[in-house]
């Protein structure tokens, strides 16, 4: 009997903690959960009750915190690709995410490979388990050892070399299908692989050729939705279907000098060239829809496309928005902290991550300006390419070098 009296003070006791908690003024509520991380704010405190929930999905309680992040400035680069009540919401907690994975020394892994050629192109794969990147004359694969095992090398798993006549130009994805831009001696074409668990499996081979001239491939990307890829070169850009012909489907002609590089979603392609312009192709329409210059004698290098900017890097350290829903209207322009090109940015949800040839990482806010959250230094004296999924950043020179969360970093935010 004294052992059930206990247990119901013990209960009673906790009812009348909770009580006291749904019944305390918002003021002081909010004072709480100030003292809390927007994960732990989301994922844990917004389900306990109605109550909490209600107060914690506020939108402007969120800007305010974010606008406490980063006081004095504007967030014109951050905004919803469509209406969504709970954007504001999952942009703090990705902003906060991003800040502790970057800002705290300690919080992230880094994994290195060494090769005595330059890797020119990198990509993640597999989600962010493998690496893919390729010199001038092969493609490599390293599998990323699992996030339990503790070193900072990584093995080569695989590779695979191209003709003698030929060099690889450039790398993209579909899927586990690797399409390698590859230019020869009599004509250039893309060949695919297949990316397994043991190594690469050729696929396909899609040939390109002008009039029994080289076509001068430079660069490829792609668009997993439609299953399609595009071919930048001196000569103008093709378009496959990777289900259909080993032919293009479509080809045209944008630039006056070499295309530099080109990024696509479902709707347009984007071609940037060494003619200083940035021309966008309307797949719908067939048609060219729009001629973007630069101001100065700068080129631009990459380009990073998503529903609501497109971000490009170009080769006096500069970075340019255009806003696809405005025309691709030039919004802005910004220098960097960067004193080369820039060759590899993204825009995520959280941060704007850019790569350059001065050999540095830069992680930025998504405020005008962007504000510098972190530097990260490769032990490469220059970095050619980039690529960055799932809080896991590669970056390509003499080697590969990766960033990814620690195992209790990454865990934390899940």
């Amino acid at each position: 009997m004294d052992d059930e009296n206990a247990s119901c003070a013990h209960d009673g006791e906790e009812y009348a903690q909770l009580l006291s908690l749904l019944r305390l003024p918002v003021e002081i509520f909010l004072h709480i959960c100030s003292f809390l991380d927007a994960s732990t704010l989301v994922h844990g405190l917004s389900l306990v009750c109605t109550r909490f929930y209600l107060i914690l999905r506020d939108e402007s309680l969120w800007k305010a915190r974010i606008d406490h992040i980063w006081p004095n400035a504007s967030h014109s680069l951050l905004r919803p690709e469509k209406p969504d009540k709970l954007f504001w919401m999952s942009s703090c907690v990705a902003i906060e995410k991003q800040i502790a994975l970057w800002k705290q020394q300690d919080s992230m892994v880094k994994l290195r490979n060494i090769n005595p050629y330059y890797i020119r192109s990198v990509l993640l794969m597999h989600d962010e388990t493998a690496c893919v990147g390729a010199t001038w004359t092969t493609l490599f694969y390293w599998k990323l050892p699992s996030r339990e095992e503790c070193c900072d090398e990584i093995g080569n798993t695989g590779y695979i070399r191209v003709g003698n006549d030929e060099s690889i130009r450039d790398l993209t994805a579909i899927d586990n299908t690797i399409y390698c831009c590859i230019r020869g001696c009599s004509s250039d074409r893309v060949r695919t692989w297949m990316l397994t668990n043991t190594g690469f499996v050729h696929q396909k081979t899609y040939e390109i050729e002008i009039f029994n001239v080289m076509s001068w491939l430079t660069c490829v990307s792609s668009c997993p939705e439609r299953a399609v890829f595009a071919t930048g070169s001196k000569y103008g850009i093709y378009v496959f279907d990777s289900r259909s012909s080993n032919y293009p489907i479509y080809k045209y002609r944008p630039h006056t000098e070499d295309v530099t590089k080109l990024a696509m979603n479902t709707e347009y392609i984007l071609s940037a060239s060494l003619d200083g312009t940035v021309a966008v192709w309307d797949q719908r329409a067939g048609r060219i829809m729009k001629s973007i210059t630069f101001p100065g004698e700068a080129y631009p290098g990459c380009m990073n496309m998503r529903r609501d900017w497109v971000c490009i890097g170009d080769s006096k350290a500069k970075l340019h928005m255009l806003d696809p829903k405005n025309d691709f209207e030039l919004v802005k322009s910004y220098s960097t902290e960067h004193t080369a090109s820039i060759t590899g940015v993204r825009l995520t949800h959280g941060s704007l991550i850019t790569s350059s040839i001065d050999g540095t990482v830069r992680i930025s806010s998504l405020t005008d300006p962007p504000r510098s959250i972190a530097t990260l230094r490769s032990k490469f004296e220059t970095i050619l390419s980039m690529d960055y999924m799932n809080d896991t950043l590669a970056i390509s020179s003499l080697g590969i070098e990766i960033w990814r969360p620690k195992l209790t970093c990454s865990t934390k935010y899940q």
